[in-house]
């Protein structure tokens, strides 16, 4: 097994806030990590810190390829929480999968095949042309982790993927994500649900211990 993403000496957080210091964490390939913690304690802010999305404050954040290699291509995904998701925007649920896609897939039958399985995997083929703003809370988490799939990620980041679900629908997400996401590929979630899937092994990192 090899390293996916290294965090080194890290200072993680915002201009006027630091949620992180001096925090060291490697992640090899293939690994499933639950990040829990109370509210507050910085776990999305690390989840899009690794994503790029939030400048590192301080230290050293690398990725690495299948051999071993520093990349600054590596492929990720992230589901956000649903609750961050505007329900009023106009767009169809074959648009919000499409919107996945890598950007070479051009060719349109291709995209609309692709489409069609991912919806299918999911269990939203029926719903492809509806608007997002019909849909259930599953329905729509449903639809974005047909997103997040989209592209093949090396690593998958999902924010809180079972909070707004009722029961039934948290047991069946938990079922599609040990069902779709490929062995191979490194998964870290949200969290306040830790709950191994059939056969998988699972690795916690409580954020906001003393």
């Amino acid at each position: 097994m090899s390293t996916i993403l290294r965090l080194e000496d890290a200072s993680i957080g915002y201009s006027d806030t630091l949620v992180l210091e001096h925090f060291d964490w490697s992640i090899q390939r293939g690994e499933r990590w639950a990040i829990t913690g109370p509210n507050g304690c910085g776990k999305t802010t690390l989840m899009r810190t690794l994503l790029r999305l939030i400048p590192l404050r301080g230290g050293h954040l690398r990725c690495f390829d299948r051999v071993g290699q520093e990349t600054s291509d590596l492929v990720m995904s992230y589901l956000p929480q649903i609750n961050q998701i505007d329900r009023h925007f106009p767009i169809r649920v074959w648009e919000v999968i499409d919107s996945g896609l890598p950007k070479a897939l051009r060719d349109p039958k291709a995209r609309r095949e692709e489409r069609s399985r991912l919806a299918e995997a999911v269990g939203v083929h029926e719903l492809l042309d509806n608007p997002i703003g019909r849909l259930s809370g599953g329905q729509l988490q449903r639809t974005l982790l047909a997103r997040a799939l989209a592209s093949q990620p090396e690593l998958l980041i999902l924010d809180e993927p079972l909070s707004f679900l009722d029961r039934a629908y948290k047991q069946s997400f938990q079922g599609l994500l040990t069902e779709l996401v490929p062995q191979d590929a490194t998964l870290l979630i949200v969290t306040h649900d830790m709950t191994s899937g059939a056969g998988e092994e699972w690795h916690e990192l409580q954020l906001g211990q003393d």
